[in-house]
């Protein structure tokens, strides 16, 4: 797959996840538009934080991904043994744990390695569902679609929020900092008929 392909596959899961969110909203066909304007851009600001991410996490989130490919728990198993991180038992019970793995330390390498190798090919339906391989030019990073999902979402209620406290500024409408951006549009929406309401009785 080049380049192309694997940044189109990327924003194509994003924004079917991201539809399932429009139901929230009263203009969906403006947040449609804002997610499609912006999805490349929290994808890359994603990649640049897997990028400038802890080395132990990284490692954590490729074996994974690499390992729910793999066909049976022996090729599981020769991923992790071929990872420097992984050299060792103590390495290897975190990481073990960092799955949710209970592990008793008195195992052995292998016992461990075993275990974690049928933990990760039993759940690969899942970790291939969490985890995106992304390549670009000879760098490969492993993404969350869900959790690029969340920053572009927040993204727009961020800009939303903001937008609508200009408005409440302009009109006199006090805000508070916890307020979202539909209870300020609920706020203003207000505002308006009662001043309307009250010019067409003063009429």
């Amino acid at each position: 797959m080049d380049e192309r392909s694997y940044k189109n596959n990327l924003r194509k899961i994003i924004l079917d996840m991201a539809q399932k969110e429009l139901d929230n909203y009263v203009s969906q066909k403006g947040v449609s538009k804002y997610f499609e304007g912006n999805v490349d851009k929290v994808i890359g600001e994603n990649i640049k934080k897997f990028s400038q991410g802890m080395g132990i996490n990284r490692v954590y989130s490729s074996v994974i991904k690499k390992g729910a490919y793999q066909d049976n728990i022996s090729s599981v198993a020769k991923i992790i043994k071929g990872e420097e991180a992984f050299k060792s038992k103590n390495e290897l019970v975190k990481f073990a744990r960092h799955l949710g793995i209970n592990v008793n330390i008195k195992n052995s390498y292998n016992q461990i390695l075993r275990k974690v190798s049928s933990h990760i090919y039993s759940n690969r339906d899942t970790y291939n569902k969490k985890y995106y391989l992304y390549k670009r030019g000879q760098e490969e990073y492993v993404l969350e679609p869900e959790q690029i999902k969340k920053d572009l979402v927040e993204s727009y209620q961020s800009k939303t929020r903001n937008d609508m406290r200009s408005i409440a500024r302009l009109l006199d409408i006090k805000v508070e900092d916890e307020d979202g951006a539909e209870d300020i549009r609920k706020r203003v929406i207000n505002y308006i008929m009662k001043e309307k309401i009250s010019k067409k009785q003063s009429k």
